[in-house]
């Protein structure tokens, strides 16, 4: 048991001497007591290893290979809108059928990050040349500890990418939504949600699609019956949400 317990400890020992995870582990830490819970050593050196782990640039390979092996089997088309980022895209399993006549591509992944999706851009964005991007990312950053401003930072290096590529086509960034299981996150996806809007207030190629209001209660409590029981992914009643505040912001530019 001791030579266990002397093993992992060496194990985080070794991986503590960056400096990058160090200023993870302080993250964590700080996290931690802004939401009044307490952590072990251990416990916060666990955390930050899994965020690190979760953060990297590959981290949902398997994944992307998925898609461009669907692609090479059958290539979707170019010039669709394509809906992209992490996992409540990936799970509108109804978006073909929400969004007619339009035409839409899927590409959500995982629990992806902002930085994934960058990472990525050659593989999912890229190949299919759309004519409008769709665009829900950012509250798996806040969880990974990034701030809203880096990864607001995060968001125009996507966005720029797309403008170096696509030229002026419109993009809808769906705004964070008010998940009941992160909600010790509120503040942090409110600076978000404000930076979009702000961001997009300057650009006529940019828009925020609010579905933070319509998914509150009148009182501003947060709605458990939009969600699965891990609070956090949508259900069907979710997504009539979604699919209503979507289709007015394309409606605008696609005669909807």
């Amino acid at each position: 048991m001791y030579k266990k317990f002397l093993i992992i400890s060496t194990f985080f020992i070794l991986i503590s001497c960056s400096d990058g995870f160090t200023k993870l582990e302080d993250r964590v830490k700080t996290q931690a007591k802004n939401i009044g819970v307490e952590m072990s050593f251990f416990e916060v050196k666990k955390e930050a290893l899994y965020i690190q782990q979760w953060s990297k640039d590959d981290a949902f390979i398997d994944e992307i290979n998925e898609f461009k092996k669907l692609d090479k089997e059958n290539f979707p088309g170019k010039g669709k809108i394509l809906f992209t980022g992490s996992s409540s895209i990936r799970f509108w399993d109804s978006l073909n059928e929400d969004m007619k006549p339009l035409e839409v591509l899927n590409r959500g992944f995982g629990g992806a990050q902002i930085s994934h999706v960058i990472y990525h851009f050659e593989d999912i964005v890229k190949p299919y040349n759309p004519k409008a991007i769709v665009f829900f990312c950012g509250t798996n950053d806040l969880t990974a500890l990034k701030t809203p401003e880096e990864t607001l930072k995060d968001f125009k290096k996507f966005l720029n990418l797309v403008r170096n590529e696509f030229g002026n086509i419109k993009v809808y960034v769906i705004g964070i939504k008010p998940t009941v299981d992160r909600l010790y996150l509120d503040k942090e996806e409110r600076i978000f949600n404000s930076s979009i809007k702000l961001l997009a207030s300057d650009d006529a190629y940019l828009e925020y699609i609010n579905i933070w209001d319509p998914m509150l209660n009148q009182d501003g409590t947060r709605m458990p019956e939009l969600f699965i029981e891990d609070g956090l992914h949508m259900n069907k009643k979710g997504y009539e949400v979604w699919t209503k505040k979507v289709r007015e912001s394309l409606g605008k530019d696609f005669n909807l």
